[in-house]
């Protein structure tokens, strides 16, 4: 984690540790909006579902479900995510969520 922190800018920001959950959350949230009108264009979408930790879960939907660059998009939103955080995290689709149980 330290070796991404050197080379991604603004990772590891104090302010980000500062932020509490619901502040966080909602910076999410308006990325993941800000990000969806691009998904339309594609006839997609991008909807969040949880956050547990550093791992953030979206359920991607229409053009996007079953699309073989959909790993693609989901490291593009990670970086966007990444990048308004200011800190590491990770973007997994929301099925994963249902096997941790």
């Amino acid at each position: 984690m330290t070796v991404l922190a050197a080379v991604l800018p603004g990772i590891g920001d104090t302010r980000a540790r500062d932020m509490d959950e619901s502040e966080r959350y909602g910076l999410i949230e308006r990325t993941l909006a800000e990000l969806q009108p691009r998904f339309a264009r594609d006839g997609g979408g991008i909807e969040l579902i949880a956050v547990r930790g550093r791992d953030v879960y979206v359920k991607m939907s229409g053009a996007c479900v079953g699309c073989q660059l959909a790993s693609v998009t989901l490291g593009g939103v990670q970086q966007r995510l990444m990048a308004a955080l200011k800190q590491i995290v990770r973007v997994l689709p929301a099925e994963l969520l249902k096997d941790e149980g």
